[in-house]
């Protein structure tokens, strides 16, 4: 049996927003923890916390880095939340919610320091990604069921 992957646009296949501003709700023993860039970029060792979920992120959305110095290794990255109550999505940093016929793990790995998204750092100013950059990335997708396997053998929250 052929396999058919179909080109999509991100706009078709999960849902963006843009994460808040948590500057003046950081506390040092908060109960959420401020999914920033800093968080991102390190696989969640460096941590600042809030008291305040003022956007909340739900298992299985996708974190996403939109902001970035010249030639920085924060831009384009991507976090899975692996829990519901546990983080709060902080400004410059895009909340991605798949739809049903996508799988997030799959997606997660697919735009993590894309190609696509990395041709928008020029190498001399700020990286920021607009949410047009973002929505219309396009890449070719297996049916969710081929998703699944694909990112089936690998441990989805390590």
């Amino acid at each position: 049996m052929k396999l058919t992957w179909e080109q999509r646009k991100l706009s078709k296949v999960a849902k963006y927003r843009n994460g808040k501003a948590h500057e003046n709700s950081i506390a040092e023993n908060g109960k959420y923890i401020v999914v920033n860039s800093k968080f991102v970029s390190t696989d969640g060792r460096v941590r600042k916390f809030s008291n305040e979920q003022i956007e909340p992120l739900y298992k299985g959305e996708i974190a996403f880095v939109l902001s970035d110095v010249p030639n920085g290794r924060a831009i384009a990255r991507t976090f899975l939340v692996d829990k519901d109550g546990k983080y709060t999505l902080n400004q410059r940093i895009a909340g991605i919610t798949p739809y049903e016929n996508t799988d997030s793990y799959f997606l997660h790995i697919l735009m993590n320091r894309n190609r696509y998204f990395l041709k928008f750092d020029d190498g001399n100013k700020q990286t920021n990604l607009s949410v047009n950059d973002v929505t219309n990335f396009e890449e070719k997708y297996p049916s969710y069921e081929e998703q699944y396997k694909i990112g089936g053998s690998i441990p989805k929250f390590v």
